[in-house]
């Protein structure tokens, strides 16, 4: 693995962003905006004061360059320069040159000219990871992560297979988990668990009791399931998602703490 850093300034990494050189998806990553506006108007009042923002840190391949940690702060910043959050009203003025500007209550836009160009002129440290195998991208951001208030679920990832990953990736991404949960069940994961706790009741027969979802128990199913992941089960699920989906009205939302049963009497009907 090699790995290659340095101060890149906000203006081009924004633009990056914009135009999807810098991706901020990433199947390691937590949801986009989970920050409120108090957050993200600290971290451009950090910005503008010169203060140290942590770094970002990003996996490059022959796919492009992919933020594995530190999406918050890249997608705070493309936020503000589209204008579609102005600062906390309780922010203090900066002095720049001498000269005291208020930013309290203010979008991009409306920033005075000089403000503009400091943060526009103000610099992150990203570093650049290439060379790596997937293991070590897991690892990483494990310990990226160690001591931040990511929630069990969140952590999950790092101890699953390629393969795990990419059929958990499949079952989120599919109509009936993006748009029937709420927005903050989202940013917490919950489409991850409801995956998870799917698959383990689809793999549990005779020899396997994978019916209780604590977080021990999940991890004890992920190593299992690494190792024995079903194509077929998997292919009865998602079609006995869809054709759920479809005999639902539109906007209708699923508790979560019944949401993997639902999922399972679909598979089930499907066998």
């Amino acid at each position: 693995m090699e790995v290659h850093g340095g101060n890149k300034l906000i203006k081009p990494t924004v633009s990056k962003v914009k135009r999807k050189v810098i991706l901020l998806e990433h199947k390691l990553q937590r949801k986009e905006s989970v920050w409120k506006t108090k957050e993200k108007s600290l971290l451009i009042d950090s910005l503008l004061r010169g203060y140290v923002v942590p770094p970002i840190y990003t996996i490059v391949d022959e796919n492009g360059q992919y933020v594995i940690d530190g999406v918050q702060r890249l997608s705070t910043l493309n936020s503000f320069y589209a204008d579609e959050f102005a600062l906390s009203k309780d922010l203090k003025p900066v002095t720049i040159e001498g000269t005291e500007y208020e930013i309290a209550g203010k979008k991009y836009s409306k920033l005075d000219q000089i403000v503009k160009d400091t943060l526009d002129g103000a610099s992150l440290v990203i570093y650049e990871i290439s060379k790596y195998t997937d293991l070590e991208v897991r690892e990483m951001f494990g310990r990226l992560n160690s001591g931040k208030p990511l929630n069990v679920v969140q952590k999950l990832p790092v101890i699953m297979s390629d393969d795990m990953i990419d059929v958990v990736m499949d079952l989120k991404n599919m109509n009936l988990l993006r748009f029937r949960l709420t927005e903050a069940q989202l940013k917490q994961a919950v489409d991850i668990a409801v995956a998870i706790e799917t698959l383990m009741l689809c793999s549990t027969d005779d020899e396997h009791d994978f019916t209780s979802f604590s977080g021990a128990d999940k991890k004890k199913f992920i190593h299992y399931y690494n190792e024995n992941i079903d194509p077929d089960k998997i292919a009865l699920l998602e079609s006995g998602m869809q054709e759920l989906d479809k005999g639902l009205e539109e906007g209708t939302k699923i508790p979560k703490t019944s949401f993997s049963v639902i999922l399972y009497a679909a598979y089930r009907v499907k066998r």
